[in-house]
Parts: C-alpha cells; structure tokens; sequence
C-alpha cells in the first residue's frame, strides 16, 4: 500500500506538467517491441524540428519582411528534414499514405504517435520561451466562434488546404525529377508550397502543413 500511495502521490505531483496524452504518445514508440522505435524518433524530433523552424518564420524572424519569412521559412523546411532523418510530421498526411499502401496500419499509427508527441512538447516549451523573452508566441489554427459558430468554414478551410497540400507533396516528391539536386530542390519547393498554403489559408496556419519526406 505505501507503494501505491507514494505512486500516486507522483502522478499527482508530476501530471500538472505533463500535457495530456504525453504518456500514451510515448507508450505507443514500443508496440511490437519498438520495432518502429527508429520511425517514431524520426517523427517526434521532425515535430520538434518543425514547430520550432517554421513556425518562428513570421513570428520570431521577418515579422517586419515577408521576404525574410519566406526564406527563413524554406530554410525551416529544409533543415528539420535535413538534420530530422525524413518524416511526414503531419497526421492527415501519414493517414493519406497509408490509404495509398505506403505504411501499414501499425506503422501510421506509430508515426501519428511520434508527430502528436513531439508537438506536445514543442508548444508549451515554445509559449514559456515566447512569455519569458517577450516574443510573438506562436498560433494554431485559427477558429472564429462569432462568425462560425459551427465549425463549417474552419473545417472547409482545414479540408482545402490539407488537400492542396497532399498535391504539392506528391507532384513534388512523385512526379518530378529533378537529377543531381533533386533533394534540395524538391525540399525548397516543398517548403515554398507550404508557406503559400500558410498565407492563403491562415486561419488553419502552420499547424496543417507540416510534411517532410
């Protein structure tokens, strides 16, 4: 009984500060014996990468010049695939590569798990960073409870540029050969796509266009 109670004692002690899921996020890296351990790293440090990378663009760097977040956006971009080891970092897009054979169920799973886990920990550590230095904090998606009380234009606006995203990335990353430099400039494309979706769709902002391969 003492074990229990000092175990519950640190639940309580510890859950104020744990984001909600956290643990279920983290639990899922192990099914089948971690054997997709490596792909949920891949996705929770792509997630860190990516929040703290593109989302800054506009926010932290060229609040003033949307030339500057433009480029420190497509820098973003390249750089959280670059040092993050390839990942989809986007739920809606891992659901659309399995439903297109790319991933088994379990592995989509595992990698949904990796990207919500890694944006639990991004946003609290990136709102303390923005209140304790005096920054812009970063937004999510936007939703208007006057004007759409329902949700319908969020949620067409979500579908929309979700959808125009999936293009971008199989156009980009399917279709076109870009020889010696494929990579670089599939990703500065990549990343030049997302950063268009973002401006005409921004009441759902970065938070849907995340997606790296």
């Amino acid at each position: 009984m003492a074990i229990i109670t000092l175990l519950s004692s640190l639940v309580h002690a510890i859950s104020p500060y744990v984001p909600p899921g956290l643990i279920l996020c983290v639990a899922s890296a192990f099914i089948l014996k971690g054997k997709y351990l490596d792909t949920w790293k891949n996705e929770f440090v792509g997630t860190l990468l990516m929040v703290s990378c593109t989302f800054s663009a506009g926010k932290w760097f060229g609040l003033e010049s949307q030339t500057v977040a433009w480029i420190s956006h497509a820098i973003g971009v390249v750089a959280a695939d670059f040092f993050g080891g390839g990942q989809h970092v986007n739920p809606a897009v891992t659901v659309s590569m399995w439903s297109l054979g790319k991933c088994d169920y379990t592995e989509a799973y595992i990698r949904i798990a990796g990207q919500m886990g890694g944006g639990l920990v991004a946003f609290p550590i990136f709102h303390f960073a923005s209140e304790y230095l005096g920054w812009v904090p970063f937004g999510g998606p936007g939703f208007d409870a006057e004007g759409d009380p329902e949700g319908v234009g969020a949620a067409f606006n979500e579908c929309v540029a979700t959808m125009l995203l999936c293009f971008v990335i199989y156009v980009v990353n399917w279709e076109l050969n870009f020889g010696t430099y494929h990579y670089w400039i599939k990703q500065t494309l990549t990343a030049v796509g997302i950063r268009y979706l973002i401006e005409m769709f921004p009441a759902s902002g970065p938070a849907s266009k995340f997606i790296l391969f």
